[in-house]
């Protein structure tokens, strides 16, 4: 009997430990597989925000060039292929990434093709027009204005299966500067700009946006640790982004699980350290979490905030502004001869210059003050409070004397200028497509008569029409 009583003692102990290990494994597997559950659904959320937002820059970085009188008259007969190469085709592919270009005039004709980085005859379109005569019919027939009364869109953006590759197409009219805002007639020339959804593109998105290994998927079948979603337009889903998801939860479980059953007996101990330990890994988790975020709200070469992150403190100010009538203004920036200098001294140069142009705007705005570039050279402020009129006025003016200063560029001073088009937010037009729209008009007027200054929207105003006082140098 005696000798049993270790036994008796030992055995207690030994089923306790056990059923203490078992607990604290389940715990531990049902922990991680609750935080893989809410990593998954958190990244899912921003990594399709990321990839909505890289394919509408597609768009964004195509009509910075298709609304342009050059590029009307260069359409002329006859078709200047050089000038198109080097404004609206090769030059796209090299500077965008755009891998197709084509041009119709508006009967279909095919005037210009660029394929891969190489011009290529205009009828080369004609392989691929069963994939792009559809979205192209679509974009023509946008010329009806919508029965709600809102300016109808200038512009269609499809998923297209092309040549069995994935691939979004942009198809945009190339129309004078006079007609940008206003309906399409559906019978002028259009661009169209094709970017493939595969190698290229997920390199760019794994190494922007640190997503691990990306890839398409035509029927969504995903492997272990896999997730996606559908890439979806209005024609349908063309297929699946596929690719590898952060499981913090199975990688703290896979560390700590073996050391716990090896180690038993120090269970207490062992807690500690698996407390320290995930907070540790969490942490880090967070961090690489908190660098995909903000990089979705903010523009990687000048670190402003991005369109998104604009429009979104915009609907919030405007929302502000009914409950308190606090005033606040929107002013739209535009910088004049950028593309003057990226001729000259090279794209490199042209992102030094927006870096720099960023440093100045965000040293004259106030702290709650936001300032972001929407795009290419597309500057925007949102000035949080607005006393009047003349707060907006001494804003502007300050701004058009910090750009005037002369940058410097691979050790040359270089000159350009800014014009700018403000909007203060009254009562009747607060919301996010009128204060935009006001400062837009305000901007186009400013461009029309000689750039380089800046204007405030006055309720009176039209682009047609209404004389306005613009300051300009």
């Amino acid at each position: 009997m005696t000798k049993r009583l270790p036994i008796l003692f030992v055995l207690p102990a030994l089923v306790i430990l056990i059923i203490t290990g078992g607990f604290v494994a389940a715990t531990v597997y049902w922990s991680a597989s609750e935080a893989d559950q809410a990593s998954l659904e958190r990244e899912t959320r921003l990594v399709r925000r990321l990839v909505d937002e890289r394919i509408a820059r597609i768009t964004r970085d195509q009509m910075t060039s298709t609304t342009w009188d050059a590029a009307v008259r260069h359409l002329a007969s006859p078709v200047d292929v050089e000038w198109l190469d080097d404004n609206l085709g090769l030059w796209m592919h090299d500077y965008f990434g755009i891998d197709r270009v084509f041009i119709l005039d508006g009967s279909g004709k095919s005037l210009y093709a660029m394929i891969d980085g190489k011009s290529q005859p205009p009828e080369a379109y004609f392989s691929q027009r069963s994939a792009l005569d559809p979205v192209v019919s679509e974009m023509r027939g946008l010329k009806a204005v919508p029965e709600d009364g809102t300016t109808p869109a200038t512009f269609i953006r499809r998923y297209v299966p092309l040549e069995n590759r994935p691939a979004v197409v942009s198809v945009a009219p190339i129309r004078p500067e006079a007609d940008d805002g206003l309906p399409i007639n559906g019978d002028e020339p259009v661009h169209i700009a094709v970017r493939f959804l595969d190698s290229g593109f997920l390199a760019e998105l794994g190494e922007d946006f640190m997503i691990v290994k990306p890839r398409f998927s035509w029927t969504g079948t995903i492997g272990v640790n896999e997730a996606a979603f559908p890439l979806s337009s209005a024609r349908g889903d063309l297929g699946y982004l596929v690719w590898t998801a952060q499981q913090p939860g199975r990688e703290i479980a896979s560390r700590l699980i073996p050391t716990l059953m090896i180690a038993g007996g120090m269970i207490l101990l062992l807690a500690g350290l698996l407390l320290l330990r995930l907070y540790r890994t969490s942490a880090r988790l967070l961090r690489s979490q908190a660098h995909i975020e903000h990089m979705a709200y903010h523009d990687p070469l000048t670190d402003l905030a991005n369109r998104f992150a604009f429009e979104a403190s915009l609907d919030q100010r405007a929302q502000e502004f009914e409950r308190t009538g606090r005033s606040f203004a929107v002013l739209y920036l535009d910088l004049d001869r950028f593309k003057a200098v990226n001729d000259t001294f090279g794209h490199q140069a042209g992102d030094d210059l927006i870096r720099q142009v960023a440093e100045r705007l965000q040293a004259l705005v106030q702290h709650k003050d936001l300032v972001a570039r929407l795009g290419g050279d597309e500057f925007a402020v949102l000035r949080d409070s607005v006393p009047g009129r003349t707060d907006v006025e001494r804003l502007a003016t300050a701004i058009l004397k910090a750009i005037d200063h002369p940058f410097v560029l691979m050790e040359q001073p270089v000159v350009i200028g800014i014009s700018i088009g403000a909007a203060i937010a009254a009562k009747g037009a607060v919301n996010h497509t009128d204060l935009v729209r006001r400062a837009d008009v305000a901007l186009y007027r400013v461009k029309n008569s000689g750039r380089s200054g800046f204007l405030v929207f006055e309720e009176r105003m039209t682009r047609e029409s209404a004389h306005v006082a613009v300051a300009i140098r």
